[in-house]
């Protein structure tokens, strides 16, 4: 399916920051925020005879985001975090505003962790990582200076934190320790320490950048780099990963089938690992977190992977982007391998297409969402929509 990319948000400098941050910089105060355009309506590109069309009930409005769209995270159960000028939890099904934080939303590197009642918003500033817990109607609860609480050990990626399905336990991965923070209780319990020689016979972990928790919450996984216990640390590190216990007991600790490992991307109890541009080989692997088994699912072609890599809020689908004169999308079904759908976005402004998109993949409603343009201030980011079925 061929289109054109022809809707935009429009374009408001934002700052860092969240419902407790400090005041507007001057970037902000330069913001113009205008009304915003529609989106490209679903409706154009789910036709009714398109065999991929499903029941599931989807829609994605820009009218109710003030400013410029800077990104969306997956929340709870078809409901989207929404970054514009102004936080906003989104539901997919209605295409209404289930709730907004009045406060400067972050434009610089974020992830979102959500839990039953809420959500941890973890971005990446100057200052090192910040973790903003909010409850369902976008509360602020707490805030956490991560390094602080870390006594220095930093966090290098916002997926680093994880919540449990109550919330109230948190799993935080440093660069050389992992550690769980009891939030009722407001302690934090080091799991395991990289400088303490943690693994085993065959590996050795020797950095961290990641962490989960297994669907019952007693377990939480992680991935870093590790060396072979044999040969010691003079040798080439390699992407490992494993589980504790939330008690610090029953560590697990194996190789990844990878090269190089960019980031860990987590969903629902599988744990998914695109590789480093260097390491693209047309596949993705994956484990689940619950039973350790490891499995790799198989691109359409060997270079397929290196301008992203993106992953369903329940881990059932896979989607890749190609960019280029154009911008390419396929999804994939994870479990049978099977390519579902192949979406072509034209653009006018080869500035969308210099830079990895965002991809948003629904579960239920079998519905994606493409955002580009949303981390360059010049441009409005654009959003496209499709459909793909099994």
């Amino acid at each position: 399916m061929r289109k054109a990319l022809c809707a935009a948000l429009t374009l408001s400098l934002l700052v860092l920051g969240a419902c407790s941050a400090p005041a507007p910089t001057d970037n902000s105060e330069k913001a113009t925020p205008e009304t915003p355009a529609a989106p490209l309506p679903a409706s154009d590109v789910m036709k009714d005879d398109d065999p991929a069309q499903t029941s599931g009930s989807f829609a994605f409005d820009s009218a109710p985001f003030q400013g410029k769209l800077t990104g969306c995270s997956y929340a709870q159960a078809g409901t989207l975090l929404v970054c514009a000028d102004e936080l906003y939890l989104y539901d997919t099904a209605s295409g209404t505003v289930l709730a907004h934080c009045p406060a400067p939303a972050p434009m610089r590197d974020f992830g979102a962790a959500p839990f039953k009642d809420g959500i941890v918003l973890t971005v990446m500033g100057d200052a090192g990582a910040v973790a903003y817990i909010y409850d369902s109607e976008l509360k602020l609860e707490e805030t956490l200076a991560l390094e602080e609480l870390l006594s220095g050990d930093p966090v290098i990626d916002p997926g680093c934190v994880a919540a449990s399905s109550d919330g109230n336990r948190l799993a935080i991965a440093g660069l050389s320790a992992l550690y769980l923070y009891d939030r009722p209780a407001g302690q934090l319990t080091t799991l395991l320490d990289t400088a303490q020689g943690i693994g085993g016979s065959s590996c050795m972990a020797t950095s961290l950048n990641g962490a989960a928790f297994t669907p019952d919450n007693d377990r939480v996984a992680f991935f870093g780099d590790g060396f072979s216990a044999e040969s010691g640390n003079g040798e080439d590190s390699a992407p490992v990963w494993g589980t504790i216990g939330i008690d610090g007991s029953d560590l697990e600790l194996d190789w990844l089938e990878s090269e190089g490992v960019e980031e860990m991307l987590r969903a629902d109890g599988r744990l998914f690992f695109p590789p480093a541009i260097s390491h693209v080989d047309g596949s993705l692997p994956w484990v689940d977190a619950a039973s350790g088994a490891a499995h790799r699912l198989a691109f359409s072609a060997s270079d397929e992977g290196g301008d992203g890599v993106y992953v369903s809020e329940q881990g059932k689908y896979v989607a890749t982007a190609e960019l280029g004169d154009v911008l390419t999308v396929r999804v994939y079904a994870v479990d049978s391998g099977e390519l579902l759908a192949t979406e072509t976005i034209e653009v006018d402004d080869s500035r969308y297409v210099g830079r990895v998109p965002q991809v948003i993949l629904l579960d239920d409603a079998q519905a994606a969402i493409v955002l580009l343009g949303c981390g360059i201030e010049e441009i409005d980011t654009a959003v496209a929509t499709f459909s793909f079925g099994a």
